[in-house]
């Protein structure tokens, strides 16, 4: 096992054998957790936002922001499973609640999109801080937030003071700079703020004490217990310091940026159509657009070139692919084919003036990298889906399925789409029992050319008629 899993399955011991005590000794921390929801209650979130906290412990900013948001869609995570046995006893929140065990540096992607994630004072023991951020950045929605409290550089100063006075580094870890925190995660919005809280103790005891009684007294990677000696003379220059205690906190809020309009384009199955559908969706609603993972270029054309060539669209409409890869295999597969790294939480939605039509790669559940499939990538989106089905036998199953994977994520659906001959049965079985709108039905083409694609186009209802109508169940 690693070093830092050691670590981290050690901070997930000591806070769980003090989750029992942890509300009778935690005061500043739930002083701080007042003082992060109040900024929270300020961010732009929709009315029952779905919110992600990280480290929820015992649940102070859980009941912080409950008196401040009211309903939300709750999904509060923490390392120590007794933590979160205590927050689930003593936690009452209004809206769904669920409670997971997850270290929130190496989050399951698959949990997200979420319109806020939060943590107050748990990402101090984040191995790398920036690339535990730039993770839980990945499952943000469109417009989304993320707002944390952790310690910064000054914290545990008059502790460090009084190492240094016998020429020894503190048994501390070294902290950022708040203006070093997550500076540059992309695509995101950040403020920053500090404030410094000065703590009184009776003496060093009592410190160290403070320190166990809420399972904060982890060991330092690497550092050795002192002997015992030497750890009385530092106790002793710390009681003449006057025995207090600064935190430095950093307050940070990023925010995501609004998806522009459009839809994401997949389908029931692979070859299914996609490329066309998004063809005509573009040539009808003079849209952008974006194919973010293109595979098999080694065999065949690239989708990019080809909508553009069918829908006529300028080059200032059509955007670059976030990777290209040649294997026609789904983009996991390929990507380590050919030894290239895909992050799904990278893939980034890119500025469009108008309309924009995101085409997929396979179907929902195709694999994008280690951790993440298609369907997680388009709730990270945020766009609302087109789904491309066949018309034939056995339509209706793998509709079905895929209509209700969406709705499980939370993921909107604009409407399907039906290739191939019309079939009166099967769009009705669809439109019934999958509650959802059959937008257009395109037959198999003599030609597919830019002729063909501007006539389907004449058919499509326009942009603001489907997305007027997205989310809401037909009856």
């Amino acid at each position: 096992m690693s070093e830092s899993k050691v670590h981290r399955r050690l901070v997930a011991q000591r806070f769980g054998h003090a989750a029992s005590r942890y509300g009778g000794h935690a005061g500043l921390q739930r002083e701080i957790a007042e003082h992060l929801a109040e900024r929270i209650a300020g961010l732009p979130l929709p009315p029952r936002p779905r919110i992600l906290e990280i480290g929820c412990g015992t649940g102070f900013l859980s009941e912080a922001l409950a008196r401040r948001l009211g309903t939300a869609r709750w999904t509060l995570t923490d390392i120590s499973p007794e933590m979160l046995d205590e927050a689930r006893r003593r936690l009452h929140l209004p809206g769904e609640c669920r409670f997971l065990v997850m270290d929130g540096e190496f989050p399951d992607l698959a949990l997200g999109p979420f319109d806020l994630i939060c943590s107050s004072m748990a990402m101090q023991w984040f191995g790398d801080l920036d690339a535990g951020l730039s993770r839980l950045a990945g499952m943000l929605a469109p417009g989304g937030c993320m707002a944390v409290a952790t310690l910064a550089a000054d914290t545990f100063v008059e502790w460090r003071d009084a190492h240094a006075a016998h020429g020894l580094s503190a048994a501390a870890p070294d902290y950022p700079r708040p203006e070093a925190i997550g500076a540059a995660l992309p695509g995101l919005r950040r403020t920053m703020a500090s404030q410094h809280y000065v703590q009184p103790h009776r003496d060093g005891i009592a410190f160290v004490r403070s320190l166990k009684a809420i399972g904060a007294d982890v060991p330092v990677r690497g550092r050795r217990p002192l002997p015992p000696a030497v750890f009385k003379r530092i106790l002793d220059t710390f009681d003449r310091q006057g025995a207090n205690v600064t935190y430095h906190l950093a307050y940070g809020t990023w925010t995501k940026a609004a998806a522009p309009r459009g839809v994401f384009v997949t389908g029931t199955d692979t070859g299914i159509g996609k490329t066309l559908v998004a063809a005509v969706l573009a040539r009808a609603w003079n849209a952008d657009y974006w194919k973010p993972l293109q595979t098999g270029v080694a065999a065949e054309p690239d989708d990019t070139g080809t909508v553009a060539a069918l829908a006529g669209l300028a080059p200032d409409r059509v955007h670059a692919p976030h990777a290209v890869l040649q294997a026609p295999l789904s983009p996991w597969a390929a990507a380590r084919e050919e030894g290239v790294s895909l992050d799904a939480s990278r893939i980034e939605l890119p500025a469009a003036s108008g309309p924009l039509v995101v085409e997929g790669a396979g179907g929902l559940l195709v694999p994008v990298d280690d951790r993440s499939t298609m369907i997680d990538l388009i709730g990270r989106l945020g766009l609302p889906v087109v789904l491309v089905a066949r018309s034939t036998l056995g339509t209706l199953n793998h509709t079905l399925l895929s209509l209700e994977a969406l709705r499980a994520r939370g993921i909107p659906v604009a409407g399907v789409v039906m290739s191939g001959e019309p079939s009166a049965g099967n769009r009705h079985g669809i439109e019934h029992f999958g509650k959802v709108r059959v937008l257009a039905e395109i037959p198999r083409l003599p030609a597919v050319d830019a002729q063909a694609v501007a006539q389907l186009a004449r058919a499509i209802p326009c942009f603001d008629e489907v997305v007027a109508g997205t989310g809401r169940d037909r009856p």
